[in-house]
């Protein structure tokens, strides 16, 4: 799945994104509080509105391609807005978790198109299926859920399940009680990129499986961190891998212990996460990743930073960051440069601001334009 346009508001918020596009590499750049990881949160919310999620005072309009054809669809819909309090103010989710909201919001319109030709029509009354009305269904939940067992809909529901942020806390992984079992089951390269599994658990299995893929991410990881010569994930007792916090271990140069995981840099275990994501993850996932210097060195970010300018899958990167090494890191081509004025956050490309031909010299240029530097209206 690759995002290209995308715009959203929050009218029980008083926030409004607009209209941005997407590359299959876009640096979000500008100062903090500016609204950079609130375009990533709005994505994230339509991730949620496909399986299921009511979000009140909603409305969207996302396009998007699909699959090696690239197939372009266009999806869009609007939530009632509701009386309610709190950070998550109108959001309902059927997941077993409610959120503050006094009643549930009903969809208001939805389409969803497939190369400009209508798929999918709904109002508030009714639902039509390629022309064809559909049984009264729920009213506060996404067709994308609805119809996803549908042919010309499962792939879009099964994409928007691509898009992925960069969660590494790993005390909130499952504890798999037969780890032997499940690895015996993902042999193949293409199987474990496609499962649903925590990225921690793919690189566990490969380990496990002994495929080349653990090696790739091993060797990017010595790349960083010079002083480390080996790593491995091995179980604390028979049969289970994902025990306690100590699997995962490395060697370093003229030390004779392994260190383990708990006696390793935040940054280390992050960036060996971000590595297995390049590598372990499906095709055509979108990855966010916000603020992509925290926790990392110089080092980190500069091996980090090649991998996903020369990335050669069909991955899509959306970044946020005010660090200027970062920036200045990643070419122009790819910045987006984010504003907001009140509630409205907005983006140019580089090139709407004529900056300087060179990285370094757009570089200097951008930390004096003024919606850099003061991006933020009341």
């Amino acid at each position: 799945m690759k995002i290209k346009n995308f715009k959203y508001e929050n009218k029980n918020l008083e926030l409004k994104i607009n209209p941005i596009r997407f590359s299959n590499l876009s640096l979000l750049v500008g100062v903090s509080g500016v609204g950079k990881t609130m375009i990533l949160e709005a994505i994230l919310d339509l991730k949620k509105i496909s399986q299921g999620k009511s979000s009140g005072g909603v409305e969207w309009e996302i396009q998007f391609a699909i699959g090696k054809e690239e197939k372009n669809y266009l999806w869009r819909g609007a939530f009632e807005r509701t009386e309610a309090s709190g950070a998550e103010s109108g959001s309902y989710d059927d997941g077993g978790k409610t959120e503050m909201i006094t009643t549930r919001p009903k969809i208001i319109y939805e389409e969803l198109y497939l190369e400009n030709e209508l798929i999918v029509e709904r109002s508030q009354n009714n639902i039509k299926l390629k022309g064809q009305s559909a049984p009264k269904l729920s009213s506060y939940t996404s067709v994308l859920n609805l119809f996803n067992e549908e042919e010309i809909i499962s792939s879009v529901y099964e994409h928007f399940n691509k898009i992925i942020s960069d969660d590494y806390d790993i005390t909130e992984f499952p504890i798999y009680e037969s780890f032997d079992k499940l690895a015996k089951q993902y042999t193949a390269m293409e199987s474990l990129q496609n499962a649903d599994f925590p990225i921690y658990l793919k690189l566990a299995i490969a380990y496990k499986n002994k495929m080349e893929v653990f090696n790739t991410v091993k060797e990017n990881f010595i790349n960083v961190f010079r002083q480390v010569e080996d790593i491995k994930l091995e179980a604390s007792g028979e049969g289970d891998l994902l025990a306690d916090s100590s699997r995962f271990q490395i060697k370093e140069k003229n030390v004779s212990k392994w260190i383990p995981h708990n006696k390793i840099s935040s940054g280390m275990f992050k960036t060996l996460m971000q590595i297995s994501q390049l590598f372990l993850c499906a095709e055509s996932t979108v990855i966010l990743i916000d603020e992509f210097e925290n926790s990392l060195g110089i080092n980190c970010i500069d091996i980090l930073t090649e991998n996903l300018v020369y990335d050669n899958r069909e991955l899509q990167f959306i970044l946020t960051s005010h660090h200027p090494y970062i920036i200045n890191a990643i070419g122009m081509e790819y910045w987006k440069i984010v504003s907001r004025n009140g509630g409205v956050i907005s983006t140019k490309n580089a090139e709407e601001y004529k900056l300087g031909q060179s990285r370094h010299e757009a570089f200097k240029q951008l930390i004096q334009l003024n919606d850099y530097r003061n991006g933020i209206k009341a």
